[in-house]
């Protein structure tokens, strides 16, 4: 039996690592989670039947506090809760998209530092790559002097929940919006603020005033968002299971968002994806979804019109959902199963890390038949 550590403080994570920690747990590891409170995390968690500890519960942001001087004192809290947490433990590894690499370094435990964003998109995670032991992160992803850490695979941070062999979407999970022949449009916004988003936007609701009415037309409005909304557009907001999301983003006709994570979980389901904000194209992760798949579509907040011209474009196209779902199958032909990869990697580190370093093509062997 080995002992790991799983610290996370998105949802994003909670997907990606729940694949893992379950077959981890179900071949008899010991399996300690550490969560921060936030957004829906917490409920997934629940979810899942997961024994865990919850650190800050309220978040880890001060109302009326500039976001780096916040985030510059929770890092200092964060890295106190988690060594105060860890001591006297000994795992085999800790895994995380946050400080435990600190904790690792200190305690003498390797660590991988999980991330799908390139260096140079987020410059301020070079603290994390540089404490880790390992980076685990899409072979696109360009880490910059940190590449030597990475363990690269063929696949994005979402097809490790989404992949064909851990997700079958089910149609009946959406018949509260909408009959099997109705066609809805998903909209999702996010609240933009981490501190990679400072001074950054995405879709306003002056734009959403302007795509909406293009999309009534044609079927139901689905809107969900972080932020408050004002009266004219809560009556398109609908309530579902926040845990059944990719059930109702892969029936959907259209995803748009400025959610990067969301956008690329719509890509990879097929789902056309509209991806508008100040930071789409900062990721390698968006040029080859876009450029290599046809799958998401980027647009800076200055570019409404062509957002709009794509949005009827699409609207208009024959064979919409058959000609996005052979897209896709193209994708999948390329990629693998992220989270067999991860596990491989896991249960039998730190040789197997050695051994995809010495070839990265061992990862091969986790593509679909």
């Amino acid at each position: 039996m080995k002992k790991f550590l799983f610290y996370f403080v998105h949802p994003a994570k909670y997907h990606l690592f729940r694949v893992t920690i379950n077959k981890l747990m179900a071949d008899g590891h010991q399996v300690d989670i550490i969560i921060t409170g936030r957004d829906i995390l917490e409920d997934l968690v629940k979810k899942e039947g997961w024994n865990y500890t919850k650190i800050f519960p309220n978040g880890r942001k001060i109302k009326g506090v500039h976001t780096y001087i916040s985030a510059g004192i929770f890092l200092l809290l964060t890295l106190f809760v988690l060594l105060r947490l860890t001591r006297g433990k000994r795992y085999n590894l800790m895994i995380s998209d946050d400080l435990t690499t600190f904790v690792g370094r200190i305690r003498r435990i390797p660590t991988f530092f999980v991330t799908d964003d390139d260096l140079s998109a987020v410059p301020e995670s070079w603290i994390l790559m540089a404490s880790s032991s390992y980076i685990f992160a899409p072979y696109i992803c360009d880490l910059g002097k940190y590449n030597y850490k990475k363990l690269g695979y063929y696949g994005y941070k979402s097809l490790a929940h989404l992949h064909p062999n851990h997700f079958k979407p089910d149609r009946s999970l959406v018949s509260s919006i909408a009959n099997v022949d109705e066609k809805y449009f998903f909209i999702r916004t996010v609240s933009a603020t981490s501190t990679h988003d400072v001074g950054k936007e995405g879709l306003s609701d002056e734009v959403l005033r302007e795509i909406i009415p293009l999309l009534k037309k044609h079927g139901i409005v689905v809107l969900n968002s972080e932020r408050k909304l004002p009266a004219d557009l809560k009556q398109f907001v609908v309530d579902f299971n926040k845990n059944d999301v990719a059930h109702y983003i892969y029936f959907s006709t259209m995803f748009i968002s400025d959610s990067t994570t969301m956008c690329a979980e719509a890509a990879v389901l097929g789902t056309p994806s509209l991806e508008f904000d100040d930071w789409y194209a900062d990721f390698k992760q968006y040029h080859e979804l876009n450029g290599v798949y046809g799958l998401l579509f980027g647009y800076g907040t200055d570019e409404v019109k062509e957002l709009k011209e794509k949005i009827s474009e699409l609207l208009f196209m024959e064979n919409l959902k058959d000609e996005f779902q052979k897209r896709r199958s193209r994708m999948l032909r390329d990629k693998i199963d992220v989270s067999a990869f991860l596990i491989w990697l896991v249960e039998d580190f730190p040789s197997n890390a050695k051994i995809y370093l010495a070839n990265h093509e061992i990862q091969n062997l986790f593509k679909s038949k």
